[in-house]
């Protein structure tokens, strides 16, 4: 089965995304999973404040899954640096592992690369980038080793960029609130790279549309192991997080 979810705004997208696996989720050993959703997130300035001021409130109540979640994804989303566990998806954006026939050193900056084409010509439709690299799925010690969002593409239509991304797997709980935010703070990136580089009205006005992330699987963690003190209950932690993201949506 497919799901879709549409949200406005950030903090009802997580949300609306827990609450999809809470209810039709199915049990796969330790985890509570779907296959197959999309998670679609219209962009609305005052909700994307309201979401980063959110994030007290996360961490307190998934403490402490939710604030290690969001630091392994802060390292591997802004350093560029490669650990055993996890590649650096901002090395692969900035300075990917390829050769193109074009040029005699290797490395690609995928990010300039798209801010540029944007700016040459905005309706074009090969502004993507990927993480994953083929051999990552060799190199890998473990399975969590291989990037979790595997590639993305940008789409400037109506003075909107969407933003697109592919994940293979996602935790939801734990790097959920990191991945939204981290990918939204990437489609902003470029949109204000390319408004001011170039003279393009339309990239001047233009404005962050849908962030769409769509999960070949997404999942809870029923039971969190915790390296000090007790494991924590996933799915409880995930209803207590539904509950008060619903209470700060209605304030």
């Amino acid at each position: 089965m497919s799901y879709l979810v549409e949200s406005v705004g950030e903090v009802d997208a997580l949300k609306d995304w827990l609450m999809l696996i809470l209810d039709r989720g199915q049990n796969n050993g330790n985890y509570l999973e779907i296959q197959n959703c999309l998670l679609s997130i219209q962009y609305d300035e005052r909700l994307w404040d309201a979401f980063v001021a959110f994030q007290k409130s996360y961490f307190e109540i998934t403490k402490p899954v939710g604030e290690k979640g969001w630091n392994r994804a802060t390292r591997v989303y802004t350093t560029t640096q490669d650990k055993q566990s996890k590649p650096s998806y901002l090395a692969r954006l900035n300075n990917y592992p390829d050769k193109a026939r074009k040029r005699k050193t290797s490395g690609i900056n995928q990010i300039e690369s798209i801010v540029q084409d944007l700016i040459a010509k905005p309706g074009y439709s090969c502004l993507s980038f990927v993480i994953l690299r083929p051999a990552d799925l060799i190199d890998k010690f473990r399975p969590g080793y291989v990037p979790c969002p595997i590639a993305g593409d940008f789409k400037f239509r109506d003075q909107r960029l969407d933003l697109s991304v592919m994940f293979r797997t996602s935790d939801a709980l734990s790097v959920g609130y990191a991945d939204i935010y981290y990918l939204r703070e990437l489609q902003r990136l470029v949109l204000n790279q390319a408004a001011e580089l170039s003279e393009n009205e339309k990239l001047a006005t233009g404005t962050p549309g849908a962030l769409n992330l769509f999960f070949s699987r997404t999942y809870i963690t029923k039971r969190i192991k915790n390296s000090n003190g007790p494991s924590s209950d996933g799915v409880s932690l995930a209803r207590t997080l539904v509950v008060e993201a619903e209470r700060f949506s209605r304030n």
